[in-house]
């Protein structure tokens, strides 16, 4: 499909999440990871070279985002989900790709946590953002994960798991980094769970190939049901 749209169809209200989250431990500590949301970046610039409508709910990246999108700053993973929630349900396409934190400090200490030789540090885990989101009828959903091992087996459980239209499986290894701006090792799955190797590509061409997805499954293909 042309990156452009074809003259009759519309635009797409296009919902984006991108960027880490950061979960405070005391006032000047937090639990995060190495996000820098140039993929929840080149995902929104791609949605408007298409001539889409673009929000971004986005953590403290270091990536800038494209002018022409709407962006919504948050910074620990409530605030992500209740963003989120607020915007999905009048989105016509709803994109995953922030890297949330998995796990928040059970207790956030209000003073300054003193040096110590020891701490032991309670987690809990934080909310499914994707699993909880209102969806609304013909909206095209789409995760991501990073994997280890057995990337594309690990995708599709958590394909079928969330009922996802989409996802975007990444490779993390010793000597593979997925983030910043490095080329990255992808599997794109449909909600058939058919598997496609993109290999190791740029992040634009990853959002490039994910929004032809989307915009075949809205405009043109017909959706089969989940199995």
């Amino acid at each position: 499909m042309s990156r452009r749209r074809r003259r009759g169809q519309r635009a797409l209200r296009v919902l984006i999440s991108a960027g880490p989250t950061r979960e405070p431990i005391d006032p000047v500590r937090f639990l995060s990871n190495y996000s820098t949301g140039v993929m929840g970046s080149r995902l929104a610039a791609e949605a408007l070279l298409r001539g889409h409508r673009v929000t971004v709910v986005y953590g403290p990246a270091t990536e800038a985002l494209p002018r022409g999108a709407r962006c919504v700053s948050v910074e620990r993973s409530v605030q992500m989900a209740r963003a989120m929630r607020r915007y999905a349900p009048r989105a016509d396409v709803v994109i995953m790709a922030a890297a949330v934190s998995d796990f928040r400090p059970a207790q956030r200490r209000r003073t300054k946590i003193t040096r110590r030789g020891q701490m032991t540090l309670r987690l809990c885990a934080t909310p499914d953002i994707l699993g909880s989101l209102p969806r609304r009828p013909r909206q095209v959903v789409v995760g991501f994960a990073l994997e280890s091992a057995r990337v594309a087996q690990r995708a599709r459980r958590k394909l079928f798991g969330k009922h996802l239209d989409l996802l975007l499986a990444q490779q993390v290894s010793p000597a593979r980094s997925p983030f910043g701006r490095r080329a990255v090792r992808a599997w794109l799955l449909d909600r058939s769970g058919q598997v496609t190797r993109l290999g190791v590509v740029s992040k634009s061409l990853v959002a490039r190939a994910l929004l032809d997805k989307i915009e075949a499954l809205w405009y043109g293909q017909p959706r089969p049901e989940h199995p």
